[in-house]
């Protein structure tokens, strides 16, 4: 085996020459760790960008998943309120019956006018063309005042979206009843988000009791209806 060395010289102004003996072999150790540091230095790296994109991906299906559950809520809010409304006026018609067949016949009065089914689809429809998104739709109650927030956000990639927000007041009784509203406040023009705020009173003698929700209309500058949603009062009260 060879015994040759090599020598390393230290030199430093103003101080004595210092002379190291190093083996080879331990110069080859020290490369070969040198390697080893810049692969796990280099692996490291690789595995934590892929762990990165990876989050990503996962938190992007949790807020996804996050919006479906939401949706799904209110849908179920939406048939859960269909169904109260179905059961009421059936339970009318029943009272109903039962009054008139009471009634001696000498005595029996003139049916009364049917009033018009109720059209719940018309009441509770959703309309969504997917231009805009509603997020974070709160109401705060100040007795027979609400404070309305929400943020919009534009869905188009490109293009600025303008337009306009309105909102009616569905009652439990199943109508629709407008408030009065500040424009200024539901107008938009907007590239990517806008949080609006505005509020209004009850109209007419309406409690917060007597309110099922809240429909969002909103429009684009050509009148057109791009998002229409009911947004249910227990749902997004604080």
């Amino acid at each position: 085996m060879s015994k040759a060395k090599y020598n390393v010289l230290m030199m430093r102004d103003n101080t004595p020459v210092r002379r190291y003996r190093l083996s080879p072999v331990w110069l080859k150790i020290a490369l070969y760790l040198l390697l080893l540091l810049v692969a796990f230095a280099g692996t490291g790296g690789y595995f934590g960008f892929d762990f990165w994109n990876r989050n990503q991906v996962l938190t992007e299906e949790l807020s996804g998943l996050q919006r479906e559950l939401r949706e799904a809520r209110i849908e179920l809010e939406r048939l859960q309120n269909i169904d109260k409304i179905l059961r009421s006026n059936e339970a009318e018609q029943m009272q109903s019956l039962s009054g008139t067949r009471s009634e001696p016949a000498k005595t029996k009065a003139p049916p009364a006018p049917l009033s018009p089914p109720l059209d719940l689809s018309k009441l509770l429809g959703r309309i969504d063309l997917q231009h805009v998104r509603v997020d974070n739709f709160q109401a705060k109650n100040g007795g027979r005042n609400l404070q309305i927030v929400f943020n919009l956000n534009n869905l188009q990639t490109v293009d600025t979206i303008s337009g306009e927000a309105t909102m009616a007041v569905v009652t439990n009784a199943g109508k629709e009843q407008l408030p009065q509203l500040n424009k200024n406040d539901l107008v938009f023009q907007i590239q990517r988000f806008k949080q609006i705020t505005t509020s209004f009173q009850l109209p007419g003698s309406l409690r917060t009791n007597d309110v099922y929700g809240l429909r969002l209309v909103i429009k684009n500058t050509s009148g057109q209806v791009i998002f229409s949603d009911v947004f249910p009062l227990a749902n997004i009260l604080s």
